[in-house]
């Protein structure tokens, strides 16, 4: 005999049963409050630096595009000809292809007439 007993430890099963509920009364709690681990700030320092780069270029692309678009439509272009035109053009100071994605990072609120284009 090894002095082991059949039944499973009830010191055991209480400490598992335990953790089972103060996990479960833990998920209840967390579940009525939004989360905090989650926030959304300004960008700061650097990182603002950055994205207000980031969205100057693309607001000069969006002005780029929008005198292309009222010339070509001056000059009697069709509106798919115009967008073959634009997505085929590249910027002239950063070189970077004028298509929708050159002004994806703006809100759409400030792409205005791209935002149905693309």
């Amino acid at each position: 005999m090894t002095g082991h007993s059949d039944k499973p430890s009830t010191g055991r099963r209480r400490f598992l049963a335990g953790i089972g509920a103060g996990a479960a009364g833990a998920a209840m709690l967390a579940a009525g409050r939004p989360a905090a681990a989650f926030t959304v700030e300004p960008a700061t320092g650097t990182a603002g630096a950055v994205l207000e780069n980031a969205l100057a270029e693309q607001r000069r692309h969006l002005a780029f595009r929008a005198e292309v678009r009222a010339e070509m439509v001056r000059q009697g272009a069709t509106p798919e000809r115009i967008e073959q035109a634009l997505a085929l053009m590249d910027c002239p100071l950063c070189g970077t292809r004028l298509g929708p994605d050159s002004i994806s990072a703006l809100p759409a609120s400030e792409r205005g007439e791209d935002t149905a284009r693309g």
